[in-house]
């Protein structure tokens, strides 16, 4: 369903007139704190209207109590369709329609008369099929919010309310040129009306060289760009309005942000990854980490053109996937793990089913044979919670042939060993670790979060046999990311693990502007899997020859 863009005056007598815009595919109103515009929230009658835009026009619904709400003064008491320019009553209480997205009528001006300290607003937004939309309107408050429905001011959680928004604002701010970010770089055509409430970073959003965003609260924003970190003058106008951004990106995939869910996995329609932290556990404001990926799938091809790794490399990552050897790629924080398990993901033969794992969707899996499935957060009441465990529980019971999980961080890791032991051979996954042998231990570190008691001696023998090739990335000093070693595992030995490099990156120093030299190169080891690599038609005895 598209979403409304809605502006709401909200006027009570004796007190200023406040503006209230949403971009919500449905908009409540009522006196339940809950509701998207709530007017009254510790006066709860029980009525309530629904703005609804999958007609046209718009219609509003009447939930609850009837004949407690007057639209245009008659009472509600159906359902009726909307236009700009409607006033909803009730009580004291009037809600004027300013601008309604979907609806033939134009903005209403607002009326001169409303405040001595009126201040004008002309805003240019982008609806959600990327075409400009004019949204001008004078209002008595000194600005409109960029929040979804929260006064500029306002500290409270969740939807607005008319009742915080009241007090009385400061005097208005001598006018000053608008910024303009969305000039810079224009979103383009269907991006969703998520980044309306992402203006400050929009161009970098959109900027294919931006790997990443960070934002240390609303007057402090980095950027990666070619692996280099840079400060950006642009910022947020407000706390609020840097948490109503985060609020709808929480909506928008079925989870919260509030004081009872300071943090925040989620996603933004792109795929790219946005976690976030609120105060007080964040001292410095809202912290956010925009993890942005290409919009164009990434190759194995386009590894060797950035020099990740070598044609030969690639040859025998390729080898090792189609012949069904399990996987891990390890690497640290923003070492490219993930873009990594994304082009190995790829090499997998398009007639074998593959599920998809993951916590927030980040993979980008080209086989038409795949099937995606995404954890969830619980409710408000700590109820509906789904966990990469229970969504392992149910792969294991939908016949994969390959699974994929996007990474490792706790007791699921046991159930993914269960399953590589168990026939689902060429299963792959991510890790957080410093070499390949680092990456072993923390899977028994993970595995022994899961609470069932397993001795160490076998869940290691469990770990040394799930697990035949683990695949290290790294960022380097320079900013660049490159597989650094491809490594077999060979069992246990005196209980401890055995290794052996097939392929590493060597590095050889700095060159003179900054950028480290070194190259990949076979060690000469030969791997156990050879064979079974010929009796797939696949010969790679050529790379390992002097």
């Amino acid at each position: 369903m598209k979403p409304i863009i809605v502006t709401f005056e909200v006027q009570r007598e004796g007190q200023k007139s406040r503006l209230f815009r949403f971009a919500e595919p449905a908009i409540t109103i009522g006196f339940n704190a809950k509701c998207n515009l709530s007017l009254e929230p510790y006066n709860d009658s029980g009525a309530e209207l629904l703005l609804q835009g999958d007609t046209e026009p718009c219609t509003l619904k009447v939930k609850g109590a009837q004949g407690v709400f007057l639209l245009n003064g008659k009472a509600c008491t159906a359902d009726a369709p909307v236009k700009a320019s409607d006033v909803i009553s009730t009580g004291s209480t009037k809600v004027i329609i300013r601008n309604l997205s979907g609806s033939a009528a134009t903005p209403l001006e607002h009326p001169e008369a409303t405040s001595s300290d009126k201040a004008s607003i002309d805003k240019t937004l982008y609806n959600h099929d990327g075409h400009k939309s004019d949204l001008a309107a004078k209002a008595a408050s000194s600005e409109i919010s960029h929040m979804a429905g929260l006064p500029d001011e306002s500290a409270t959680k969740g939807p607005a309310t008319a009742t915080s928004a009241t007090k009385a604002p400061s005097p208005a701010p001598a006018e000053k040129p608008a910024a303009e970010p969305l000039k810079k770089t224009p979103p383009k055509p269907g991006l969703s009306y998520l980044y309306l409430f992402f203006a400050p970073v929009q161009q970098y959003l959109s900027d294919d060289d931006v790997s990443e965003i960070m934002i240390n609260g609303p007057a402090q924003i980095y950027i990666e760009r070619k692996g280099k970190l840079t400060p950006v003058p642009e910022k947020f106008a407000s706390e609020q309005a840097l948490q109503a951004a985060l609020m709808n990106v929480a909506r928008s995939v079925g989870r919260f942000f509030d004081k009872e869910n300071p943090r925040l996995d989620a996603r933004l329609p792109d795929g790219s990854r946005v976690h976030a932290v609120m105060p007080p556990l964040s001292r410095a404001g809202t912290i956010v980490a925009i993890r942005k990926f290409r919009r164009e799938k990434l190759t194995m091809d386009q590894l060797v053109q950035f020099g990740s790794i070598t044609k030969e490399g690639a040859r025998l990552i390729d080898v090792i996937v189609k012949i069904g050897r399990n996987l891990i790629v390890s690497g640290a924080t923003s070492s490219g793990k993930t873009s990594v398990l994304n082009v190995l993901s790829s090499l997998i033969p398009d007639n074998d089913r593959i599920l998809v794992l993951e916590d927030a969707s980040e993979l980008q899996l080209q086989q038409n044979h795949k099937v995606c499935f995404e954890t969830r957060k619980p409710d408000e009441y700590g109820k509906g919670e789904v966990t990469i465990r229970d969504l392992l529980h149910s792969a294991l019971r939908l016949r994969p042939d390959r699974i994929v999980v996007g990474e490792i961080r706790s007791g699921e890791a046991l159930d993914l060993l269960q399953a590589m032991n168990t026939g689902h051979e060429g299963s792959m996954s991510t890790i957080h670790a410093n070499s390949p042998r680092d990456s072993l231990l923390r899977m028994e570190t993970c595995a022994l979060l899961s609470g069932i008691e397993i001795p160490l001696s076998a869940l290691r023998e469990q770990v040394a046999s799930a697990i035949h090739v683990v695949i290290q990335t790294a960022r380097l000093h320079d900013g660049t990311r490159k597989i650094t070693a491809v490594t077999e595992v060979l069992g246990l030995k005196d209980r401890e693990y055995q290794l052996q490099d097939i392929y590493v990156f060597r590095n050889e120093g700095l060159a003179a502007d900054g950028k480290i030299t070194g190259r990949h190169v076979f060690t000469g080891y030969k791997p156990t899997f050879l064979q079974t690599a010929q009796q797939h038609g696949l010969d790679i005895t050529g790379l390992f020859e002097p």
